[in-house]
């Protein structure tokens, strides 16, 4: 009886114990979720940060914005276009106090958005390098799969990791296109740091940074990374068919001379020569072709080729895809078993070993995946980095200028114009996991965001401490979203399904028209569509502005003449549709003088405005 008394007591006071470290484990929760949601960053506190600075500097901000200034600006930076009327007609007509939250958020929420995200990324990902242009349809497919990705808010280090470490078909995998962009590893390497860290690593390819310390040592070894990148484009079906038929009679050669590779045995695979042969004779590949020659013809005779062995999988997804009945134009992408990177120090060979900048070294083994380890350091380990430089940019696509200019050339001594919201934003941006709607939201919302361009007479100079909105030229996906949005044609929800392809070509081929962009030997990212004299006449001279401008069957020109007959409405509706507001006074009277029903009146005036700098520039 005692020992059962003495069991139950027992029993009892391990419950007791389970339910207090329960209690303790909930309060703690409380507790820690209280502190974060203390800590978490609001619109307000970045109004305060900034407002401090202006003290510091005798600056006092611009006026707030009118609601048609907001809200055309609002649709630029986050759906990629100007609004159309009816847009602007409705928001004018609301006189709820919480509108702009409220666009905002429904602007967030639309498919546009990421749309447009998607197609920025392809701008700074793939526009500059000419070598390898982005042909239509693949430009449709990839920007699909970003789009996919931002409207659903995944988290950015996702998106990150997906681009460094892609591998097989481009069509399969549409972020593999990003990894067969690159001719060698060393351009690789350079981008990627740039991109998504803001490191100009490149230039300590052939010397020491000159401005941080970074070591040629440290540049090969992050470009160690993708030494084993291999790319093969299947431009051609009888290409293709050769390759694959290769690649099936040397596959036994090829596993064996794997096995051999993982048990780091030097290993021959001369058979591999007729696969490497139909390689060279692609055009971006002449040049590798040469080199070998030249190369072989100094070698010693009896030293032996070692080849970059392809993994298993890339072996069965080539011969998967050539049983495809339909053949079309893809590019593989993958990373072979082996293969390392060497360079020269002072006439001196040097073998170049994995190593994350500013971190340690990885093995260099057969079978290690490098560019997934790389990924894992970029978005986990070295992920405030990678934070900071996505903050920076995206403060100056929302302001015209970041913490930091260039955006992509961040240096280590260089705080930024606000270090203290620029660490703020950062710490958010790392807190919400990355949510790139919730940093958005954010700053979109802040008074500051909200400030006119027109200056007065403490900021008419101010170009780094955000006192006033500066004039931006739109961006060339604004500007051909936005002559296509303007022309009425692709209005949403009057386009028909079967026309959605013809669509993107058109948008495709009126964006090119736009894109100036120029490589430089440190690799800097172009200047946006920069509202440069040879811009302007290209708008002016452009089929496209014609087409917009003159009244053409399903056009917005031809719709408002159906309209109505009222000459002042349908000069409000062509303004309120090309430029986001109602005109002035003086601007209707004098249109009036020569409107009435002359149809090439109206034609003149949208073709004015669509050329006017109200139009092009973005304030």
């Amino acid at each position: 009886m005692a020992l059962e008394k003495t069991r139950k007591f027992s029993t009892n006071r391990n419950i007791i114990a389970v339910y207090l470290l329960f209690i303790v484990f909930i309060s703690l929760l409380l507790v820690m979720t209280s502190i974060g949601s203390e800590s978490r960053l609001s619109s307000k506190d970045i109004d305060a940060l900034i407002a401090s600075k202006w003290d510091e500097k005798g600056l006092k901000p611009s006026d707030k914005t009118s609601d048609e200034e907001f809200l055309r600006r609002l649709y630029l930076d986050v759906a990629g276009r100007t609004p159309g009327a009816d847009e602007v007609k409705n928001f004018l007509d609301d006189g709820s106090s919480g509108k702009r939250k409220k666009k905002i958020d429904e602007l967030l929420a639309s498919d546009e958005y990421g749309g447009y995200m998607a197609d920025m990324w392809m701008q700074v990902l793939f526009s500059y390098d000419g070598k390898r242009k982005v042909q239509a349809p693949v430009y449709s497919l990839v920007k699909k799969e970003f789009a996919e990705g931002f409207n659903s808010n995944r988290p950015y280090t996702e998106f990150v990791s997906k681009l460094v470490s892609a591998e097989g078909f481009v069509s399969s995998n549409p972020y593999a296109l990003y990894m067969g962009r690159f001719e060698n590893p060393e351009d690789a390497a350079g981008n990627v740091m740039k991109v998504f860290t803001g490191k100009q690593i490149q230039c300590a390819q052939c010397h020491k940074h000159p401005y941080e310390k970074i070591t040629q040592e440290d540049f090969y070894g992050v470009a160690s990374f993708f030494s084993r990148r291999q790319i093969l484009p299947l431009l051609q079906k009888n290409q293709a068919q050769k390759i694959t038929q290769a690649v099936t009679r040397m596959e036994k050669l090829i596993t064996k001379a794997r096995e051999n590779e993982m048990e780091s045995k030097e290993t021959e695979i001369n058979s591999t020569q007729e696969m490497n042969s139909e390689m060279e004779k692609i055009d971006e590949h002449k040049d590798v072709k040469k080199n070998k020659k030249k190369e072989n013809k100094s070698n010693n005779k009896e030293k032996k080729k070692k080849f970059n062995i392809p993994p298993q999988w890339a072996v069965d997804s080539l011969k998967q895809r050539m049983q495809d009945s339909a053949f079309k134009p893809d590019l593989l992408v993958w990373d072979a078993v082996n293969g390392q990177l060497t360079y020269e120090v002072q006439g001196e060979k040097k073998n170049a070993y994995p190593k994350f900048l500013g971190g340690a070294s990885i093995s260099s083994d057969a079978g290690v995946d490098r560019r997934k380890l790389l990924a894992e350091n970029l978005t986990v380990t070295d992920s405030r980095r990678l934070a900071k430089a996505f903050v920076n940019r995206f403060w100056k696509h929302f302001f015209g200028y970041g913490f930091i200019n260039p955006v992509d050339d961040m240096t280590d001594n260089d705080p930024g114009s606000n270090p203290e919201l620029f660490e703020k934003l950062t710490d958010e941006f790392v807190n919400s996991n990355f949510d790139i709607k919730n940093l958005f939201r954010l700053i979109t919302n802040s008074n500051t965001y909200q400030l006119s361009s027109t200056p007065n007479s403490t900021n008419k100079n101010d170009h780094e401490y955000f006192s006033r909105a500066v004039l931006r030229p739109m961006d060339p996906v604004q500007l051909s979203n936005s002559l296509l949005w303007t022309s009425g044609y692709f209005e949403q929800g009057k386009m028909k399904e079967k026309s959605q392809e013809e669509l993107a070509k058109i948008r495709y081929h009126i964006l090119q028209l736009f894109v100036y962009t120029f490589e430089d030997d440190e690799m800097n990212e172009a200047e946006d569509f920069s509202g440069t004299i040879t811009q302007a006449l290209l708008i002016m001279n452009s089929d496209v502005t014609e087409k917009i401008s003159e009244k053409k069957p399903g056009n917005f020109l031809a719709q408002v003449m159906k309209k109505t007959n009222d000459p002042e409405e349908r000069l409000n509706l062509i303004y309120l549709n090309t430029i986001g507001r109602y005109p002035t006074k003086n601007e209707v009277e004098a249109a009036l003088k020569t409107a009435g029903n002359k149809e090439e009146t109206y034609e003149d005036i949208q073709w004015a405005l669509l050329n006017s700098s109200e139009f092009i520039f973005n304030h």
